[in-house]
């Protein structure tokens, strides 16, 4: 399975917190699941711990994600533009282009771990918390 980290899951999850849903949990220390980290999730973690609101740095978290052979970093390229949705704000609309791109891509089912109610509700891509 191909899990599609937003931003608060992939910090949450890497600071071990109990914050993290428990399904996103179990879908990240699976040893089959494939982590898809979107360039905007590391945008906005830099940004976040520039200005004091998460305490993980991205430096760290490169390092994590390099030594964790089932993470991938997944550029915003011209699939994901295109296949970004009109009805969400720009930050949610990359994430879930993302997660419709590595379906395609992949062709393996793909979820989009968050508790973000935008994306949630939706209903354009399948989510875990």
């Amino acid at each position: 399975m191909v899990c599609v980290a937003d931003t608060h899951a992939l910090v949450w999850y890497l600071s071990a917190s109990a914050r993290l849903g428990k399904r996103a949990a179990a879908l990240l220390e699976r040893q089959d699941s494939r982590i898809v980290i979107p360039t905007i999730v590391l945008a906005e973690l830099k940004y976040l711990h520039q200005r004091n609101r998460i305490p993980i740095s991205l430096t760290v978290v490169q390092t994590l994600i390099k030594a964790d052979p089932r993470c991938l970093i997944y550029p915003l390229n011209e699939e994901a533009v295109n296949l970004l949705p009109v009805q969400l704000d720009i930050h949610d609309a990359i994430i879930c282009s993302t997660a419709l791109a590595c379906q395609r891509a992949m062709d393996e089912k793909t979820v989009v771990l968050t508790k973000d109610e935008a994306i949630v509700k939706s209903g354009l891509v399948e989510t875990a918390w």
